[in-house]
């Protein structure tokens, strides 16, 4: 009998977004960021957003959406209006950076799309936000 465990997870990626979260308003969506996993073939990723300093409102959160694509077939960005897999993170209360990670975000074999939907109260900082990917693969 075969057991599945964890493999040995990727090492973090580098910022995928550029200056994608740069000053994104509130309650505003971000355009798509790109993750291709077409050759990795990862089931599961740690997703980490660090935001620059902020002082989120009470109850401030941001959501990642992810979306598959097919090929040259890339859905709509619709993250504000729904579709995609949602994860949620509500922000420490306080002036200063955020550091946020969404665990066990399903990954499809394919390039995806992600976005974040900003709910904090305030717009992201101008500059210092990121947001990287780390692999979890499956190892028999």
């Amino acid at each position: 009998m075969t057991t599945a465990k964890w493999g040995t997870p990727g090492t973090q990626g580098s910022n995928i977004a550029g200056t994608t979260l740069d000053s994104l308003g509130n309650g505003s969506t971000s355009a798509f960021i790109t993750y291709d996993n077409s050759s990795l073939l990862d089931m599961q990723a740690s997703v980490l957003v660090n935001l620059g300093s902020i002082t989120p409102g009470t109850g401030g959160a941001i959501t990642l959406r992810t979306f598959s694509s097919q090929g040259s077939d890339v859905p709509d960005n619709s993250g504000s209006a729904g579709g995609g897999e949602t994860y949620v993170a509500y922000l420490a209360s306080g002036t200063g950076a955020k550091v946020v990670v969404f665990p066990m975000v399903r990954l499809y074999p394919e390039s995806m799309r992600f976005c974040i939907t900003n709910n904090a109260g305030v717009a992201l900082a101008a500059s210092g936000n990121s947001l990287k990917v780390r692999t979890y693969p499956e190892s028999m």
